[in-house]
């Protein structure tokens, strides 16, 4: 399976858990970096977005991402803000 397919794959249940933590998913990217594949998951929450919303939304899309087990190569999965509002 190539990057594209991988991406449209996860983009709708990415947006679903996004939309259940109201956050806004902005972009999803899958690129290699050095050696390593990294998955990019770029969000944010009206008002700011807090350190707490990236580890909820990490786990969301780690549990999904482990159960369809779509990526057979390791990477490492970055979830990442447009900016942090204090907590």
């Amino acid at each position: 399976m190539d990057k594209q397919e991988i991406l449209d794959k996860i983009k709708d249940k990415a947006k679903e858990i996004a939309n259940d933590l109201d956050l806004n998913l902005h972009d999803i990217k899958l690129f290699k970096h050095h050696k390593n594949w990294v998955l990019r998951f770029i969000i944010s929450r009206n008002g700011g977005t807090s350190i707490k919303d990236c580890e909820m939304y990490s786990k969301r899309i780690e549990n999904y991402l482990d159960k369809i087990d779509i990526i057979k190569e390791k990477y490492l999965l970055e979830v990442q803000s447009r900016g942090i509002r204090g907590e």
